[in-house]
């Protein structure tokens, strides 16, 4: 990475322009633009566009890992509670971003089933989250909170695949989704 440049920060504006343009629409002149790189030290530090994105794939998993993480960690709630109230701060929170969705779930809408690098990348990030959340569907499961009928991995599993089609059902109808969402987590309560 050239001296100028501050990982972190092109990682980031390249993320924002990924998730608001898609991977179809942005070239690497304008990656170099926004960023302040030259082309020389854009293909230096990340060898490819494609590369790019990976990383930055990778970054906003990361992140979010964590923000899941921290919102599931308020053992004053009840494991259920907990889970209600990560969704619908998420989906809510779509209003803020006008409706953008997710970074990983966009990607993977768009190149999933073109490019296998970026498929591997959005899954693996996926099961990420699939990682941090299961232990509270877990522990609502145990504390009959939730139908035990399921397998805590496929009951999680279920429960985040839902919230991603909804997430892109909310971005073509400018809507939250999340009365859609209470009401499948309603359906799996015990």
């Amino acid at each position: 990475m050239n001296y100028k440049h501050n990982k972190e920060e092109v990682i980031k504006k390249g993320m924002e322009l990924f998730w608001t343009k898609g991977y179809h629409n942005l070239g690497v002149d304008e990656i170099c633009r926004k960023t302040g790189m030259t082309k020389g030290a854009f293909y230096n530090s990340f060898k490819s566009k494609e590369q790019f994105l990976l990383t930055t794939i990778e970054n906003y998993g990361n992140f979010i890992a964590e923000y899941l993480q921290n919102q599931l960690s308020d053992n004053k709630q009840k494991p259920f509670d907990r889970l209600l109230a990560l969704y619908k701060k998420m989906l809510e929170a779509q209003t803020e971003t006008n409706h953008m969705g997710c970074f990983v779930n966009n990607t993977m809408s768009e190149l999933g089933t073109l490019n296998v690098s970026v498929a591997s990348t959005t899954s693996e990030q996926f099961d990420k989250f699939l990682n941090v959340i299961e232990p509270t569907v877990r522990e609502a499961q145990l504390n009959q909170e939730l139908i035990d009928s399921i397998d805590s991995k496929l009951l999680t599993k279920t429960i985040h695949t839902t919230f991603f089609g909804i997430l892109t059902t909310s971005k073509s109808t400018k809507t939250s989704g999340y009365s859609i969402m209470e009401t499948i987590m309603h359906s799996l309560k015990k």
